[in-house]
């Protein structure tokens, strides 16, 4: 087993964070608000099958929502890269994977110690997926 890692899996993280942003994005949304946005909820004195029910609305509602955000999101960065004559994306990216770990190695930081860990390991895949869109905008113009 090789413990330096190759800078193939530098490439295969970066493809990885395009598959996983947005479940990242959805699951620690979820997990901070309590499983609820726009007001709905899973109440949890109701029979199972409006359990049932509540579940599948808020989870759906959750998915579509951060999910047409992301897509919005997407397309936007690729205006931020030419606009910044591809600087953006590699400084957003630095400053997601500091987030992400400070978040996971920086104990007992002000602000940020009430957040779901989720949040820092979606900082993380937040960062090597501005780098793989970075190096796809590139792929675009070349």
């Amino acid at each position: 087993m090789e413990v330096v890692p190759k800078i193939a899996d530098i490439k295969t993280l970066r493809e990885l964070s395009k598959v996983l942003i947005i479940p990242l994005f959805v699951t620690a949304y979820l997990s901070q608000s309590g499983f609820s946005i726009f007001g709905l909820s899973v109440q949890e004195g109701e029979s199972i099958g409006i359990q049932l029910f509540q579940f599948i609305a808020v989870f759906s509602v959750s998915v579509v929502t951060i999910g047409f955000s992301a897509w919005g999101i997407h397309d936007l960065l690729l205006l931020l890269h030419i606009f910044t004559h591809e600087m953006a994306l590699k400084i957003l990216s630095l400053f997601a994977l500091s987030f992400g770990l400070l978040g996971l190695f920086g104990h007992e930081v002000p602000l940020i110690s009430n957040l779901s860990v989720l949040w820092f390991y979606t900082s993380l895949v937040c960062g090597f997926y501005f780098l793989a869109r970075a190096a796809d905008i590139e792929q675009l113009f070349t």
